[in-house]
């Protein structure tokens, strides 16, 4: 079925991604052209950081950000602002892939569970148009992977910083990046149970245009099949609670 291989395609897609962001960039050899002190560091780079370049200081960590100052010069960083350091760079980057896996994936299983419920109650509302207001109950059930993705997103991206100014202080700690990719996976694969939500929902629509005391018993079976997705939202929240976002 098409929508298999849309979603073989979309967590191919997700491991290309992640496998990208592993790969750390090299940036070119930084020497010092003139270093009277003999910490590693150019003395105008120095002067102009608000660096000593009379006394030894490469150990140093100016900003504080878990970068002593002569990897700051090697990585071409600013050694007294903490949030241009490699670090809060990686985490951020992660931060929006995790952001963008969560939201992306749970609106595509969405939209494919509450396409297949939609296609079933269709054929009832087109015979049986006065059910038309309790049909759109069972095509909206496979929507609320999508609302889980979207809460998860809103609290990583809040919790972070990323809604206003970023948290340098959680975006200092080397595994908050990673944290957001492992929120995304889950949700992600958690909201796959929109998918067989999505054809019981349309199962039980038709039953419902058969008999009209099948209703709530539909919304039940419909309701069960998202179970795996509320476990995967609770580890979520876990997961924000751990990693020390919350």
């Amino acid at each position: 079925m098409k929508w298999k291989n849309c979603v073989i395609v979309v967590l191919l897609a997700s491991a290309l991604f992640i496998g990208l962001m592993s790969l750390q960039g090299v940036s070119a050899e930084r020497e010092a052209i003139l270093d009277q002190d003999n910490d590693g560091m150019d003395d105008t780079w120095e002067a102009q950081m608000g660096l000593n370049n009379t006394v030894y200081d490469a150990d140093g960590d100016l900003d504080s950000d878990g970068m002593t100052n002569i990897e700051e010069f090697l990585s071409y960083t600013d050694p007294d602002d903490a949030g241009d350091s490699e670090v809060v760079r990686d985490n951020r980057i992660l931060v929006f892939i995790g952001v963008g896996i969560t939201m992306g994936l749970a609106a595509i299983m969405s939209s494919i569970g509450i396409g297949l419920a939609g296609s079933g109650a269709a054929g009832v509302a087109a015979e049986r148009p006065d059910k038309f207001g309790k049909l759109i109950i069972y095509q909206a059930l496979p929507m609320t992977q999508g609302i889980y993705g979207l809460l998860v997103s809103i609290l990583v991206l809040n919790f972070t910083g990323m809604s206003a100014a970023p948290n340098i202080e959680i975006l200092t700690q080397p595994f908050i990046g990673w944290a957001a990719i492992a929120i995304g996976i889950v949700i992600g694969l958690s909201s796959v149970s929109a998918i067989p939500q999505g054809m019981t929902a349309a199962a039980a629509a038709a039953a419902f245009g058969r008999n009209n005391e099948v209703f709530a018993k539909g919304v039940i079976f419909t309701v069960m099949s998202e179970t795996m997705a509320i476990f995967g939202f609770l580890v979520a929240i876990f997961l924000i609670l751990a990693s020390g976002m919350l």
